[in-house]
């Protein structure tokens, strides 16, 4: 089954400027050919899309009166807004889920449950960088961490990375 045959025309309509400039995967390409020449709408909505794109390009800027260079550039300032938002969204997401994974992997390291290969990751690191050292030994002998910081949330994410394809990071 190829990526084409799940899609509907709706999400088609998303790599249409990949394939009118070109830079589509040849596969992907002719696959979207085949359904553009079985599908009416997919076929008009191209034609209209490539007119759209020649005719935006011959407009010059003292053409466009003013009045509506103001709503456009209202117009793109709000959907840029609303974009913005969705991306504050999905990194608060991401740093509340990467804050997770670092307590996570704190505990099974209290605990001395890391997989032997983040076992050693943990060691070697901490005996090279001051900051994860200092916090590392704090934690491990019990005493009160100094503060959990981006750093080294960072770096104790990155350890996830570095492991084996497949490997389990924690043990029972």
């Amino acid at each position: 089954e190829n990526g084409l045959d799940a899609m509907n025309c709706k999400e088609l309509v998303y790599v249409l400027g990949e394939y009118l400039d070109g830079s589509m995967e040849e596969q992907l390409r002719s696959d979207l050919d085949a359904h553009i020449a079985l599908c009416d709408s997919c076929t008009n909505f191209l034609r209209t899309y490539d007119k759209t794109r020649s005719a935006c390009r011959q407009v010059q800027l003292d053409e466009i009166p003013e009045e509506f260079r103001e709503r456009l550039r209202t117009f793109v300032l709000e959907k840029a807004k609303e974009h913005h938002k969705g991306i504050e969204k999905y990194l608060k997401m991401a740093a509340r889920e990467r804050r997770q994974q670092a307590e996570t992997m704190l505990r099974a390291y209290r605990e001395d449950r890391l997989s032997p290969s983040l076992a050693l990751l943990f060691q070697r690191h901490s005996e090279v960088c001051e900051i994860c050292g200092a916090f590392l030994r704090a934690y491990q002998d019990g005493d009160e961490p100094p503060s959990f910081s981006e750093d080294l949330e960072a770096h104790l994410v990155n350890f996830l990375d570095a492991l084996p394809p497949g490997e389990v990071p924690y043990r029972p």
